[in-house]
């Protein structure tokens, strides 16, 4: 048991060069596969126009990109849901106050979907039907 511990403490450093070259090496990996749409797709993340992956923790990353047709997401949020869930179907809200989310429901024309917060949990839904 001694010996273990006493090589454990000689090689300390190439075990720590170890593990941080395989975080990076799985960081580089998953960047790659995030960074095309068919990677994204397989992650069950969003691609959007400009040629970004938008994942379901787009909402901690700070950015759930802007869909052209939110109003297709609604389907997918319920009352109870959480912010990052509602932000990753419908994408980033207009500008305003947290508590009252709104979007543009359609790339060109009328509707507006407006999401009634109380904390981090979606109250209310409302969403114009599809065309």
């Amino acid at each position: 048991m001694i010996a273990l511990a006493h090589h454990v403490r000689a090689n300390a450093a190439r075990y720590l060069l170890l593990l941080m070259s395989a975080t990076t090496a799985l960081g580089l990996g998953l960047w790659v596969v995030l960074a095309t749409e068919p990677g994204c797709l397989a992650a069950q993340g969003h691609w959007s126009g400009s040629g970004l992956c938008h994942t379901r923790l787009c909402l901690l990353q700070g950015d759930c990109g802007e869909m052209a047709t939110p109003v297709i997401g609604c389907a997918h949020v319920r009352p109870g849901d959480s912010r990052g869930k509602v932000y990753f179907h419908l994408g980033n809200p207009l500008p305003g106050a947290p508590a009252l989310a709104h979007w543009q429901a359609f790339k060109e024309g009328d509707g507006i979907i407006e999401a009634r917060f109380e904390g981090d949990r979606l109250v209310s839904l409302a969403c114009p039907l599809a065309k």
